[in-house]
């Protein structure tokens, strides 16, 4: 997929589905990014509890946030530097992380990569932004062997599900994070 070449800034009218908004720049994640992909993703996960969830839910969704903050978001560029993991961040020209996404590798299967960690900020969704960043984790695991990608979304979030499957994602297994359905959600890679 063409977009910017590492740390280059669109500067021209968008073509859809060849590059990010103007103005944004994608780039591997780098250690200066650790605390903004921390906190990008601390502040979309607010927003996944709907306002009549039970306290249950809220503190399902807290547990999770915490586990991942202390797995692999601790120090999100070391440990999205060793292949086949990778992690990029959108950078508005104000050099704020506005969108990030990753490709790690799955728990069990060797033949599979995981997207992992897409968050965008409210003000760049519904842009194109997301489905730009999960073709780009699915064409580097397509370059790197992988046959499938991976990734597994919540009931509390119907619009990445939605895009997902748009993307051509199908339902593998149903499991549960406490009171919270989560899907995995799988597609086969062009070899």
């Amino acid at each position: 997929m063409p977009d910017t070449p590492s740390g280059a800034r669109n500067t021209g009218p968008a073509r859809p589905g060849s590059m990010f908004p103007p103005g944004l720049a994608v780039r591997a994640v780098q250690p200066t990014d650790n605390e903004a992909v921390r906190a990008l993703f601390i502040a979309t996960q607010g927003g996944l509890a709907p306002p009549d969830a039970g306290l249950e839910v809220r503190i399902a969704l807290k547990r999770y946030t915490d586990s991942c903050l202390n797995d692999d978001l601790a120090r999100a560029s070391v440990h999205y530097s060793k292949p086949p993991r990778r992690m990029w961040v959108l950078e508005s020209r104000e050099r704020e992380i506005v969108a990030m996404a990753a490709l790690d590798a799955h728990e069990t299967d060797s033949e599979a990569g995981l997207l992992r960690r897409l968050a965008v900020a409210p003000q760049f969704r519904r842009k194109g932004v997301a489905r730009l960043l999960v073709q780009r984790t699915e064409q580097l695991a397509s370059r790197r062997g992988l046959s499938a990608m991976r990734l597994y979304v919540s009931e509390l979030q119907p619009a990445a599900r939605s895009l997902y499957e748009s993307l051509g994602y199908r339902e593998k297994r149903v499991s549960s994070y406490g009171p919270i359905a989560v899907f995995e959600l799988e597609k086969a890679l062009a070899q």
